[in-house]
C-alpha cells in the first residue's frame, strides 16, 4: 500500500498540489498509463538506434518528444481532453506504423495493452470505444497484410498475427466491459451523493426552520423576564426571575450547538455589570435543587473576605452554576452526590476583585463513551488536552464559554474518587455613588420601566461606561408577529422619542417614504416583502438622496451565514433571538452616534 502511493504520487508530477481535485484526479490517472507508455517508445527508439533502423528510431523518438510536450502542456492547462486525447492518438499511430516497419520488440504489445486504457482515461466512453474499435479493425488488416509489406517470416506480429489480433479483440472487449462497469458505478455513487446532498440540504433547512421557531419564543421569554426584573422588587421573585432568564441563555445555547453553531463561534453579549448579592445568587441557585433531596446535597462556604454586593452579571453567575451542578447530577456515580462549594477570595487590584470558585463531589462522576458508561481512574486532569476532553465529555461547554469570556479558566479533575471542578472569575467592586440607590432603591409603582431606568446599570465598552439615551430617536420597528412588536415596544418606548410600526418590508418602505426615522428595526423573514429586500430598497433609495438611515437586523436566523447576508443586503448590524434588550440598545447607540 506504500509503495503504491509512493509510486502514484511520483507518476502525478505533483499535479495535485497546484489543481482542483477532480481535474488532479483526471491527469494523475492518465499519467499513470501514458508516462509508462512515453518510457517504452524512449526504450523502443533506443534499441532501433541501435540496430541501425534510422526510420523506426526517428518515429520511437518523434513519439517520445511529443507525447512528452503535450502532457507537459496538459500539466499546465484546463484543457484535459483535448490535450490528453491527443497524446492517445499519438501513441495509437505509432503501434499501427511500427508494426509493417518491422519492430520486432515485446514492448510494442506493452504499448498496445496500455492504449485502451489511455482512451478511457482521456475521453468519454462512448468516444473512447468508437475510437479503439477503428483501431482494432486498423489493426487486424495490418496484421493480415503483413507479407505485403515483406516482413521475414521469424518476425514475432508476422509469426503470432492471428493470436495478437483475436487477443487484442478479446482484451479490448474486456476493458471496455470494465471501463462500462466502472462509469455506471461512479454515475450511481454521483446520483446518491446528489440525493444525499439534497436530503442534507432539507434537513437543514427543516432543522433553521425549527430554530427559527424556537429562537422568537424564547425571545418572548428573555425579553419579558427581564422587564419583569427591573419591576419586580421583592428580592425572592427577582432570584426567580434571574433563574428563568439564565435557563434560557442555557437553553440557546443548546440551541447553537444543536445547530452546528460552536461555543466558540457564538456571538458574546455585550458586558453587562449591575450591582447584585453573590453569595445570595449563587445560595438561591443551589436551593433550586432542594427539590432533588435523594439525588444532591449541598455544603456552601462563603469567603467572609468577600464584600456582600458586587458589580456583575447575576444571569451569567447563575448559567455558570446551573451548568456545573445539573452536569453532576446526571453523571454522578452514586445515588447522591454530596457538593463541597467554595467561593474564595483570591486578589484585589484596581476595581476589581479576582474570585476563586471550587465544586468538589464525594464520589468520581460517569464518563459517557460510545461504548457505554464507566468511572474515570484518571488523576491527571490538569493538561490542557485532558481538560477539554472532560468538559465535553460532561457538557460543560456553557460554563466554560461563559468563564473564559469573563478572562478565567475552568479545569476539571477526575479521579477514581472524587471529581474537582475549579474556575476564577473577576467582578467589580460597587463605586460609593451606586451604594446608596442599593440600600435605599427608588420605586414607582403601577409603571413599567426599563432596564436601564430601573436598575443602575454600567455598561463595559472598551474601557469606559456611559448611560444609554436614545430620547430624541425616533425608530421604525419593522415586524409582522404582533407579539414580538409588543416586547420590543415595551422595550423601548420609555427611551425613545417615537416608535412607528410596519408589518413588512413592503409596508415600511411605505412609510420610509413619507416619514424621517433615525434608526429602523428590521425583522428579516416577513410575508410580501421580506427584510433583505426592503433592505436594499431603501438603500437605493438613499443613493440619490446622500443620506444614510442605519439598519439593525432583529432576527430569529442565527445559522452561520445569515449575519454576512444582512450586511450584503446593506444592514448596519444584526442581533439574533433571543437577545438581551442591553444589547440591542447598545447597538442602537453605537449606529445613532456613528451616523451624526
Amino acid at each position: 500500500m506504500k509503495l503504491a502511493n509512493k509510486l502514484i504520487g511520483i507518476l502525478s508530477l505533483g499535479v495535485n498540489s497546484n489543481s482542483p481535485k477532480d481535474f488532479a484526479d483526471k491527469i494523475t490517472q492518465l499519467n499513470l498509463v501514458a508516462i509508462p507508455t512515453i518510457i517504452i517508445f524512449l526504450t523502443l527508439g533506443i534499441a532501433s538506434a541501435f540496430k541501425a533502423s534510422i526510420t523506426v528510431a526517428t518515429i520511437n523518438f518523434t513519439t517520445f518528444f511529443l507525447s512528452s510536450v503535450l502532457l507537459l502542456m496538459l500539466l499546465r492547462s484546463n484543457r484535459f481532453s483535448y490535450l490528453g486525447l491527443g497524446i492517445a492518438y499519438i501513441f495509437g499511430l505509432s503501434v499501427l506504423v511500427n508494426i509493417p516497419l518491422g519492430s520486432t520488440n515485446l514492448l510494442l504489445l506493452g504499448a498496445m495493452m496500455l492504449l485502451p486504457q489511455m482512451f478511457y482515461s482521456s475521453t468519454t466512453f462512448n468516444k473512447a470505444s468508437v475510437t479503439l474499435v477503428v483501431f482494432a479493425l486498423l489493426l487486424t488488416v495490418i496484421l493480415f497484410t503483413l507479407p505485403v509489406f515483406g516482413l521475414p517470416a521469424d518476425n514475432v506480429f508476422y509469426v503470432n498475427r492471428y493470436f495478437i489480433s483475436l487477443g487484442f479483440i478479446l482484451y479490448l472487449t474486456s476493458i471496455a466491459l470494465l471501463a462500462f462497469f466502472k462509469n455506471k458505478q461512479l454515475q450511481e455513487l454521483e446520483l446518491k451523493n446528489i440525493e444525499h446532498k439534497n436530503e442534507i440540504k432539507k434537513r437543514s433547512e427543516n432543522l433553521a426552520k425549527l430554530s427559527h421557531d424556537i429562537r422568537t419564543p424564547l425571545n418572548n421569554i428573555v425579553v419579558i423576564s427581564n422587564i419583569l426584573s427591573n419591576q419586580v422588587q421583592d428580592e425572592k421573585l427577582k432570584d426567580l426571575i434571574d433563574t428563568i432568564q439564565a435557563s434560557s441563555n442555557n437553553l440557546l445555547s443548546t440551541l447553537n450547538s444543536m445547530m452546528d453553531l460552536t461555543i466558540s463561534e457564538a456571538p458574546k453579549d455585550a458586558d453587562i455589570v449591575v450591582p447584585f448579592d453573590l453569595q445570595n445568587t449563587v445560595n438561591n441557585t443551589l436551593r433550586l435543587f432542594a427539590t432533588q433531596s435523594g439525588t444532591v446535597g449541598f455544603s456552601f462556604k462563603y469567603d467572609e473576605r468577600l464584600p456582600k454586593n458586587m458589580l456583575g452579571d447575576p444571569v451569567k453567575i447563575k448559567q455558570i452554576f446551573l451548568n456545573i451542578v445539573e452536569n453532576i447530577i446526571k453523571n454522578k456515580s452514586t445515588q447522591k452526590v454530596i457538593l463541597d462549594i467554595k467561593l474564595n477570595k483570591m486578589q484585589e487590584a484596581g476595581d476589581g476583585i479576582d474570585i476563586y470558585a471550587e465544586i468538589k463531589t464525594n464520589s468520581p462522576l460517569l464518563l459517557h463513551h460510545a461504548d457505554g458508561v464507566s468511572s474515570t481512574n484518571l488523576t491527571d486532569g490538569s493538561t490542557a488536552l485532558s481538560n477539554q476532553v472532560f468538559i465535553e465529555m460532561l457538557d460543560l461547554k456553557i460554563a466554560a464559554k461563559l468563564i473564559r469570556e469573563n478572562g478565567g479558566k475552568l479545569n476539571v479533575k477526575l479521579t477514581s474518587q472524587d471529581a474537582q471542578i475549579n474556575f476564577n472569575i473577576r467582578l467589580l467592586k460597587v463605586p460609593s455613588t451606586l451604594k446608596d440607590e442599593i440600600t435605599e432603591p427608588s420605586v414607582e409603582e403601577n409603571t413599567i420601566k426599563t432596564e436601564v431606568k430601573e436598575t443602575p446599570v454600567v455598561k463595559v465598552s472598551k474601557g469606559s461606561t456611559a448611560e444609554i439615551k436614545l430620547e430624541n430617536a425616533n425608530v421604525l420597528l419593522v415586524e409582522d408577529n404582533l407579539i414580538n412588536q409588543k416586547i420590543v415596544f415595551l422595550s423601548l418606548k420609555k427611551l425613545v422619542k417615537n416608535i412607528d410600526v410596519a408589518v413588512n418590508g413592503k409596508e415600511a418602505l411605505d412609510k420610509f417614504g413619507t416619514s424621517k426615522y433615525d434608526i429602523i428595526l428590521m425583522d428579516v423573514q416577513m410575508p410580501i416583502m421580506n427584510g433583505y429586500t426592503a433592505a436594499k430598497k431603501i438603500r437605493e433609495i438613499e443613493s440619490s438622496t446622500n443620506s444614510h438611515t442605519p439598519i439593525i437586523a432583529i432576527t430569529a436566523n442565527a445559522l452561520m451565514g445569515d449575519r454576512e447576508d444582512c450586511l450584503a443586503a446593506g444592514m448596519d448590524d444584526y442581533i439574533s433571538k433571543p437577545f438581551q434588550i442591553e444589547v440591542l440598545i447598545q447597538k442602537m447607540r453605537n449606529l445613532l452616534e456613528s451616523n451624526r
